[in-house]
């Protein structure tokens, strides 16, 4: 637990074993390799890997190895699938599958009790009013299908990190800043190429995962 009385020592250790992330998001926004290439998908994926041998580090030497930790673990690999996918514009379904499927693995960890249906309600209301003014009028084909279903299965798992217990804080911060950064990937890539807004995205989606992955920390020893 971070509340050992080694706190101190605790601390430093799980900045130590994120170094790699830091390191792999620095080379990231410090390259701007252009899209797309192998490169690009190398470099994009690194951080997500990077935090899943965090999640699989932390957890072992803390003996946390919960079903929480393994479910993380799971979402942050089926990520990183989705980033070496997404750089590619004709990978965009597959990408979006891969990242639908770390929204679920997500979704598990965080649980369905408490229920809490009015965060539900809230969400739902919140989530289609966006779409229909920000991104329907931008979709067409498949996607008109697919996207609503993709906002869905995000919307879920941002419910149920809301309803998670104050302890894991890092993970419901997380999944808000990360439903933020796919609405504005959405815009970017259905509607119109905005400067910066690859950084804007890029910065928030890391900002997401680092704070999901680090929110094993908080698990208690069985």
């Amino acid at each position: 637990s971070l509340m050992s009385p080694h706190g101190k020592t605790v601390h430093t250790s799980v900045l130590y074993k994120l170094t790699p992330f830091l390191i792999s998001c620095a080379l990231y926004f410090l390259l701007g390799v252009q899209e797309p290439s192998i490169f690009a998908s190398i470099l994009r994926s690194l951080p997500t890997i990077s935090l899943a041998f965090f999640v699989a580090n932390q957890s072992n030497s803390t003996g946390t190895w919960t079903q929480y930790s393994q479910k993380i673990l799971e979402g942050l690999m089926f990520a990183a699938v989705g980033d070496v996918l997404i750089v590619w514009p004709k990978l965009l379904l597959p990408a979006m599958i891969a990242f639908a499927a770390c929204f679920i693995s997500y979704t598990s960890a965080f649980g369905f009790t408490p229920f809490r249906p009015l965060i539900l309600t809230i969400l739902a209301i919140v989530g289609i009013e966006i779409y229909n003014v920000l991104l329907l009028p931008c979709l067409g084909g498949i996607f008109l299908l697919v996207v609503p279903v993709y906002l869905g299965i995000l919307g879920i798992m941002v419910w149920r990190a809301l309803s998670l217990p104050k302890r894991q804080l890092s993970a419901t911060v997380g999944s808000v800043i990360f439903s933020v950064s796919e609405l504005f990937d959405g815009l970017d890539i259905f509607c119109s190429k905005v400067p910066n807004f690859r950084f804007l995205v890029m910065a928030t989606y890391y900002t997401a995962q680092g704070l999901i992955a680090f929110s094993v920390t908080s698990q208690e020893v069985p």
